[in-house]
């Protein structure tokens, strides 16, 4: 699963990112947990695409509140068409990016240890594939949005063995997601990954993997 982001490379979103439109009042964010606001770039049903705030956990399109009772930031691709949530959003066309530098992933052995930091290979940002939705408060229009997980590739495996985000490194697969939703890019990431220094007591989890 993925639950904790950076969200601040952001003089490098121009060239990374399909469609992203610098907001004048975006703030970096290193540490950026889910149910907390960060920017997206998003479809909107009428073929619309634009950059706007949303909080990292879903909501039913058309809440009049928003709501933290299931976990609703990550959706899995192996059920998103049987998820009445995540097919109804499908079927709406509210597809969307969330542009990252970066990801955290805890690892599933060894309770306790740090968070790793995982990089797609070169450390330039890179995009999450997600839906979004549309909430209120009041008379006042939110928007949220979840991201997508898919089984791990050969890399994110020992770290984390159920699960990995759907990366989208390319402007080329970024717009085929956003403009057609072509579902065959909701796969384990084929390109190479590194992560920060991992702490030595994770290597002894691991003697055997030849990490970057």
């Amino acid at each position: 699963m993925c639950g904790r982001a950076s969200q601040a490379e952001i003089e490098a979103y121009n060239k990374h990112i399909f469609e992203w439109l610098q907001p004048e009042n975006f703030v970096p964010r290193h540490n950026l947990r889910p149910t907390e606001p960060a920017w997206i770039v998003a479809r909107r049903g009428d073929g619309v695409i634009r950059t706007l705030e949303a909080r990292w956990w879903a909501q039913w399109d058309g809440s009049r509140s928003f709501e933290t009772k299931f976990p609703m930031f990550n959706a899995r691709v192996e059920t998103m068409h049987d998820r009445k949530l995540w097919a109804a959003l499908l079927a709406k066309g509210q597809r969307c990016l969330f542009p990252i530098d970066s990801f955290y992933e805890w690892p599933v052995k060894g309770k306790g240890l740090p968070p790793v930091e995982i990089f797609v290979a070169g450390r330039e940002p890179y995009a999450l594939a997600g839906l979004w939705s549309r909430y209120f408060e009041g008379e006042q229009t939110r928007y949220s949005f979840t991201t997508f997980t898919c089984p791990p590739n050969d890399f994110m495996r020992p770290i984390h063995e159920k699960a990995m985000p759907v990366i989208l490194n390319t402007i080329e697969e970024q717009n085929l997601w956003l403009t057609t939703g072509d579902e065959q890019l909701l796969r384990p990431y084929e390109g190479e990954m590194e992560s920060d220094q991992l702490p030595d007591t994770l290597e002894k989890l691991y003697p055997e993997e030849n990490r970057k």
